[in-house]
């Protein structure tokens, strides 16, 4: 175990947090970053996987984008690709665009949508048909289509730099991260949240990536190699991501959201460069971007069950799921073939998009104002993280929401039937 932790957690065997945060992905991580930036102290953002090797973060294909169709999920994404444009370098947004392709059934509601994005402030573009083929020749099977939408100023994002870029900011003003801690249970006195929790000092064993993944797939704790540590927080943060729905059971609320496996292929298309491009989401629901000298693609299979698995299903998902959509819209997809790719976790509402805000427990359960979270953003968590941890940490820090109204967010929404009504999710 490394010294500075053993000092920290070793000796002592309880620490003392304003506030604490579970779970140090691209949400968690932003949120400690703007709660710095806001002058507080004493925040501690803890992680299993601090590397992030099995994070929804890490193992997703990177797409950020501002082309949706709710008001608000259009504005917390222009919000934060806004931000990722002003350190561009550091996290490696590169706007290339992402181009939709719909269907005559569906190019109503696209042009309905642009409109709003355009009032909202991001500038789309609509294409004919014959415009489509001018702009991406290569799309050369489109007698489905009636036309395409193009958000120039969205594109791709490196997650993991992102990650980090959040990280060193909010190390900078004194967050301490801390790594191969999973949460296991947590009381409250007099307001105070006590969160048990479990350190894994052994690091081979830790180290061992069959061993975390176990941990994580079960989603358990588990061996000798790890002793309990205790955190007494005034305010803790649910930021676990797919791991929501138990370190809320742990913290004493119920959460409606579920893990999900979303699976990405990369293949070798030896008849087109895809490099001048950027993601384009099929009439199928099949997207696809470039992915150094090869392409990426991935879809969201309506009959995946639930549950935490991280099984890649090789070259029998690619053949199944996305070579027919790509043979389907164009000749220089006829020749393909696949690589490597892999599975991650998406942590998915009941409308598919986030949830964000303060905990409130009918039952009593969580004391007024300790818990807040922020998860369940469906695969869009990367790309709507800056403007959600802002939006949090002015709830937290005020009381208040600031910037952006996020209380559409807030989980009450679910048992009060006033659901995001979101069209445009892939």
């Amino acid at each position: 175990m490394p010294s500075d932790i053993r000092r920290k957690l070793g000796k002592t065997m309880k620490r003392k947090a304003d506030i604490l945060i579970i779970g140090a992905g691209v949400l968690g991580s932003a949120t400690a970053m703007h709660l710095a930036e806001k002058g507080v102290r004493n925040i501690f953002v803890l992680d299993f996987d601090l590397e992030g090797q099995w994070s929804s973060s890490e193992l997703n294909a990177g797409g950020v984008r501002a082309t949706w169709n709710h008001p608000l999920n259009i504005e917390i994404s222009r919000d934060s690709i806004l931000y990722y444009e002003s350190v561009a370098s550091e996290v490696g947004y590169h706007p290339c665009g992402y181009l939709w392709l719909y269907p005559p059934s569906k190019w109503e509601g696209a042009l309905a949508s642009r409109e709003r994005q355009i009032a909202l402030g991001w500038d789309v573009e609509a294409w004919d048909v014959p415009e489509l083929i001018k702009r991406r020749p290569f799309l050369d099977k489109t007698d489905d289509l009636a036309g395409a939408i193009f958000g120039k100023r969205d594109g791709l994002i490196n997650p993991n730099r992102l990650k980090n870029h959040y990280r060193e900011r909010a190390r900078s003003l004194g967050v301490e991260f801390v790594d191969r801690v999973w949460f296991k249970r947590a009381s409250y006195d007099g307001g105070k949240a006590n969160l048990v929790f479990d350190q894994y000092w052994d690091a081979e064993i830790y180290q061992d990536s069959e061993f975390k993944k176990h941990l994580l797939t079960d989603a358990g704790s588990g061996s000798g190699a790890s002793r309990e540590v205790i955190f007494e927080a005034d305010q803790v943060v649910n930021c676990a991501g797919a791991w929501a729905p138990e370190v809320a059971k742990g913290l004493g609320y119920p959460c409606p959201s579920k893990p999900v496996r979303r699976q990405i292929s990369v293949f070798d298309c030896r008849d087109l460069d895809l490099r001048p491009y950027g993601m384009i989401v099929d009439a199928s629901g099949v997207y696809f971007h470039p992915e150094a000298t090869n392409g990426l693609a991935g879809f969201a299979n309506a009959g995946e069950p639930e549950g935490r698995n991280f099984q890649y299903d090789g070259e029998s998902f690619f053949t199944e799921y996305l070579w027919p959509a790509l043979y389907e819209r164009s000749s220089k997809f006829e020749r393909l073939k696949h690589l490597t790719g892999w599975a991650g976790l998406y942590e998915v509402s009941p409308d598919d998009c986030g949830i964000v805000g303060t905990v409130e427990d009918p039952a009593g359960n969580v004391p007024a104002k300790r818990v807040f979270e922020s998860h369940s953003f469906s695969g869009h968590g990367a790309m709507q993280s800056f403007a959600a941890g802002r939006g949090l940490a002015e709830k937290i820090v005020t009381g208040a929401y600031q910037t952006l109204d996020l209380d559409p967010l807030h989980a009450s929404r679910f048992d009060q039937g006033r659901l995001i009504r979101e069209s445009n999710i892939i």
